[in-house]
């Protein structure tokens, strides 16, 4: 019995994604057409960081080498977070928000000892 029904991998995200990253076509993504240079090659940059995900983990078919299923959730989080910020910056990606950029974690000044 399944326990959850949700495919943990959606091929027609991936297909939409190389596409966008190979021509840069907002028909893919709407709300890129409100990109200015930056905003889009940030996307841009967190769609490739999305995309390695899967293809470091797993194979063409969507499993890894482990049998593990390879999911997606990481790339489909990542633009649902630019479709939720259409066409301006998703919070975590926003250069004026003090606690750092790319979801990574705020910076720390205190040296390492």
């Amino acid at each position: 019995m399944q326990i959850d029904p949700e495919p943990l991998y959606h091929h027609g995200l991936v297909e939409r994604v190389v596409y966008y990253l190979q021509t840069r076509d907002p028909q893919y993504f709407p709300f890129a057409a409100r990109f200015d240079e930056a905003r889009e090659e940030a996307f841009v940059k967190d769609l490739r960081m999305g995309l390695s995900d899967i293809v470091e983990s797993g194979s063409k078919r969507g499993t890894s080498a482990s049998g593990y299923i390879t999911s997606d959730r990481r790339l489909r989080e990542i633009v649902e977070n630019w479709a939720a910020a259409n066409g301006g910056w998703p919070e975590t990606q926003d250069p004026t928000n003090p606690d750092g950029v790319g979801a990574a974690a705020p910076f720390d000044p205190e040296p390492v000892g």
